[in-house]
């Protein structure tokens, strides 16, 4: 016989666009947001310094980067709050229609013309370019943590021990292969061969990542995803060693050795640029490498510019930061409502953790030159704005867990009370129970 079970009603209230007091501000909150200020600020300081004199002599305004990215951060503090009081559970109700649009972005991409010999850029005329792939990395993250969220988890019933395994191996088998594997990156895999043919390999190494990091912290897969993590990182050097079939990729992956005289331009100024800063460096704004010997110096390289000017200190400075934004930014998204919001969290903070370790070790030659910038300090309208998106979603996260916690306290203080206003249950003369004092016959 079937039994209808009723909904336990949700803490947050009924679903709307926006929630006029998502939660109290907690410390965690606030010192999160104070980091994520200060990182914001120092790369705007950083981002004019290495830019001046490219602007200058390319542009002919020395203020051509810092005015478009200043603009940029003024209007992405102003997403960011607009987003901290968006209702996650509604946008959650849009990942499918997400997933189609940037299905459509990333093919609109093939047929724009292409800059620096890849098709990464919206150009439509009288409008600033779109970077799509910024758009499907945070699609990517709202959808897996979607499909994650929604596994079942398998309870496996019958004689205890490994006998109990063995009689119920196919259902885990199928569980943690289909269910929490295969059904959630099912749809990274269109997503992968649209940015191959743009290409855009380090979108596709970050996209990888992300999802990874969703499913790896979910448990999704238990021993398999791990497994194939360890595997994929012990067989990368020997994966890459092989990829011969992408002109582009290969000089790319040729250029990564400690030869001298093969490493590419880019790499081989980055560590000139490095090495010229030392401890303390040259100080803010006396960077010689950015007076157009380093490429990209306003943008995947702008690091370089960070260790000549500021040194060993200031680099350590930098990184000491970032690690402070994810540890907060992982502690609000393990204190969730649900477990949805708690995978958004972990996906969003994954996204910055993936990008500042993979900018580091591509100027440090630690890996191959992929083009990936650096977060809040490489030039950029349409990343940066998104990452001010997702940095509200952050706060309204971390506001949503401290109102659910606030509950479930306020819940358990009421059982309490409950429980100690109930008379008390004393045997009578019989042996028998009975509530509160019963006088003898």
């Amino acid at each position: 016989m079937a039994v209808a079970r009723r909904r336990r009603p949700d803490p947050n209230g009924p679903v709307v666009v926006f929630q006029r007091n998502p939660g109290p501000w907690t410390p965690l909150t606030i010192g999160w947001l104070a980091t994520l200020i200060l990182i914001v600020i120092f790369g705007l300081v950083m981002l004019f310094s290495a830019s001046y004199t490219t602007g200058y002599l390319r542009m002919g305004d020395s203020f051509y980067y810092i005015k478009s990215q200043t603009l940029y951060a003024a209007i992405g503090m102003g997403v960011m709050f607009l987003f901290s009081y968006i209702d996650l559970r509604f946008i959650r109700k849009f990942v499918w229609a997400g997933y189609i649009i940037s299905l459509i972005l990333l093919v609109l991409v093939l047929f724009c013309e292409p800059l620096n010999g890849c098709r990464r850029w919206i150009n439509i005329r009288g409008l600033p370019t779109l970077q799509a792939s910024e758009l499907v990395k945070f699609e990517m993250i709202l959808l897996t943590a979607h499909l994650a969220s929604r596994t079942p988890y398998l309870v496996l019933q019958g004689e205890p021990g490994a006998r109990r395994v063995a009689k119920n191996f196919g259902r885990w088998l199928y569980q943690k292969v289909v269910r929490e594997l295969m059904v959630p990156l099912i749809p990274l895999l269109p997503i992968i061969v649209l940015l191959a043919l743009e290409p855009h390999m380090s979108g596709i190494v970050l996209m990888c990542a992300i999802v990874g990091s969703i499913l790896l912290l979910n448990g999704s897969g238990g021993i398999i995803t791990y497994g194939g993590a360890a595997a994929a990182i012990l067989l990368l050097e020997s994966i890459l060693s092989h990829i011969d079939s992408i002109p582009y990729l290969q000089a790319r992956l040729d250029g990564w050795t400690q030869d001298l005289t093969k490493m590419t331009d880019q790499t081989l100024q980055s560590l000139y640029a490095i090495g010229s800063g030392g401890l303390t460096g040259l100080g803010l704004g006396n960077s010689v490498e950015k007076q157009l010997w380093l490429p990209e110096c306003t943008n995947d390289f702008i690091f370089s510019v960070v260790c000549e000017e500021l040194g060993f200190v200031g680099a350590v400075v930098v990184i000491l930061l970032f690690v402070l934004l994810l540890v907060q930014g992982f502690w609000i998204a393990f204190q969730a409502a649900d477990r949805f919001s708690t995978l958004v969290g972990v996906g969003i903070m994954a996204q910055v953790g993936w990008q500042v370790f993979c900018n580091v070790a591509v100027v440090t030659n630690t890996l191959p030159n992929t083009g990936i910038s650096l977060p809040f300090f490489s030039s950029g309208g349409t990343s940066l704005l998104l990452l001010m998106a997702e940095m509200g979603v952050m706060i309204h996260i971390g506001r949503n867990g401290a109102r659910a916690a606030e509950a479930r306290r306020a819940a358990q203080m009421e059982k309490i009370r409950q429980e100690s206003a109930r008379p008390p249950i004393v045997l009578n003369g019989l042996g028998r129970r009975s509530a509160g004092h019963q006088p003898g016959l």
